[in-house]
């Protein structure tokens, strides 16, 4: 696995991660489904910390909430009657790329690329609560 980047030892982010690779910690909000997550992580022995790279690091897509019937939703319309999906990987030529989906990758709502980890982070959870909590999306 070829590491990319370092976080500064003194981040935040960078103090929820061990020595070994493991998945980066997400805030993700209820109503969301993880198709995949392969954000893998690890802190070295200066205290910075590295990530992968793929183009396929997470896919998560909204989820009906349960107390609400699929014909409640559609006549409640809004963003809780139709499924979003949110992607995001790292990409050569423009480092990491979130991408929200709605409902389909014919239909590319957003995006946001970012070579700093942190920014990626902040990003990725902003746009999840974004569109689960307010029920709004972001701005392309």
């Amino acid at each position: 696995m070829d590491a990319i980047f370092r976080l500064p030892p003194q981040s935040p982010l960078a103090a929820a991660i061990t020595a070994d690779w493991g998945l980066l910690p997400l805030r993700v909000p209820m109503g969301w489904n993880v198709v995949y997550n392969t954000l893998l992580v690890r802190r070295l022995p200066d205290g910075t910390v590295e990530a992968n790279d793929s183009e396929d690091l997470y896919w998560a897509r909204t989820a009906r909430p349960p107390w609400l019937t699929e014909q409640e939703a559609a006549r409640k319309g809004g963003l809780q009657a139709r499924e979003i999906n949110l992607d995001a990987g790292w990409y050569r030529n423009c480092g990491f790329r979130i991408v929200v989906l709605d409902p389909d990758w014919d239909h590319e709502r957003a995006s946001h690329t970012t070579s700093d980890l942190e920014e990626f982070v902040v990003v990725l959870e902003g746009w999840l609560r974004m569109i689960t909590e307010r029920e709004e999306l972001p701005a392309s």
